[in-house]
């Protein structure tokens, strides 16, 4: 089976970031998620009209029942884009972590669970989706403060995992044969314990498995954010590969398990690598305080943005291996600032290990924060 090169497309790209839909590399995608929609009561909603299906770009020729929108950029069959990979896969993305916090009521009545499959029938006909992508960020534990949270999540879950498949597969044919199915879950074991993750296998088409955001500013110590193995310091007991077996031991066949690769940089202030457990790795393993500005967020670094502006010379961050882990850190010893990232060694890694592992692909979160699709280039070598 040919692996899957997933990227999230956020709506809000086309705002600061200045990203579009034809800035997106669709040729070395098979799956493009469009994130988000909302839950509107227990309903499927647009997160953002103007970006999603109102937004005129000047290329465009659409039919009045056409989106416009970045969703009618990679939807529509007239689309420059679109026409650019004609087999490329999109699906709506439901939830994220801002917008989950009405799964869990929701998932819990038979009525409500309906009346929003149905809606999602009704969302991917009219936009021209080939599926949904449920990211419910988290069932039973974990998410957002604040979030509505049941014992019965779980449960509720694969129900409403059911639901969905057993309306999408009444519609007439979409155009790839088959509306699929997609979650995206977590990579640590005190989330995901609580998932029937063998049964959600048997519904979905494949898993998103986001293996990053294993370290940051709620962390006790600095460490990496998204490594493969055990590292040689700042362990946060979330390991990629364990979570893969793990997630096989649970029942979940390999070629339904996606690995997810996160393009962004954690970032924390104040170390002193002085303390530093592993001497050639400066920083890592280590107290610290606060996290130091970022791209868009406190202390959360675009690969873009890390590759033109402290991955060069005189920038006073030096870029350090950790082979344990396969993974990279940046440290400078005068701003005291040590971050957590990908690059292309540390993807070369995880391609690698998906191939030789059997898996389903590589998610990317997101692709507005590559630099000149580098870090896809180097999926692609691995995954064609």
């Amino acid at each position: 089976m040919r692996p899957r090169k997933v990227g999230y497309y956020t709506a809000w790209s086309i705002y600061d970031r200045n990203y579009t839909p034809a800035d997106v590399p669709v040729e070395r995608l098979t799956h493009l998620n469009y994130a988000f929609a909302k839950l509107d009561g227990n309903r499927i909603a647009l997160g953002d009209p103007w970006a999603d299906v109102e937004k005129p770009y000047e290329h465009a020729s659409y039919g009045a029942d056409e989106p416009r929108g970045s969703i009618g950029e990679f939807n529509n069959q007239g689309s420059p884009v679109r026409q650019r990979n004609p087999h490329l896969r999109t699906l709506i993305s439901v939830g994220g972590w801002s917008w989950s916090g009405n799964f869990s009521s929701m998932a819990a009545s038979p009525a409500a669970r309906r009346e929003f499959a149905l809606s999602v029938g009704d969302f991917v006909q009219r936009f021209g989706f080939d599926g949904v992508d449920i990211d419910w960020e988290h069932p039973v534990e974990g998410g957002m403060d604040g979030n509505a949270r049941s014992p019965n999540d779980a449960r509720n879950y694969l129900a409403l995992l059911h639901e969905l498949r057993s309306h999408l597969d009444s519609l007439p044919r979409p155009r790839f044969g088959r509306y699929e199915i997609t979650i995206a879950t977590s990579a640590a074991p005190t989330v995901y314990r609580h998932l029937d993750l063998a049964a959600i296998a048997r519904v979905v088409d494949f898993i998103n498995v986001m293996a990053y955001d294993f370290a940051g500013p709620w962390s006790a110590i600095t460490g990496h954010q998204q490594n493969l193995f055990r590292p040689a310091a700042g362990d946060s007991g979330i390991v990629g590969d364990g979570t893969v077996s793990d997630y096989i031991a649970r029942g979940v066949p390999p070629h339904k398990i996606v690995l997810g690769v996160g393009f962004y940089g954690r970032g924390f202030a104040n170390v002193d690598h002085s303390k530093s457990p592993v001497g050639h790795l400066p920083g890592l393993g280590c107290s610290f305080s606060g996290v130091p500005p970022g791209t868009w967020e406190p202390g959360s670094f675009d690969f873009k943005a890390l590759r033109k502006s402290h991955l060069v010379p005189g920038s006073g961050f030096t870029a350090h291996w950790d082979d344990s882990a396969k993974a990279p850190i940046l440290y400078s010893p005068d701003q005291r600032v040590m971050i957590t990232y990908e690059d292309a060694v540390s993807l070369s890694w995880k391609s690698d290990y998906v191939m030789r592992r059997s898996l389903g692909g590589i998610m990317v979160w997101e692709l507005s924060q590559d630099h000149d699709n580098e870090l896809v280039a180097k999926i692609c070598e691995y995954l064609g």
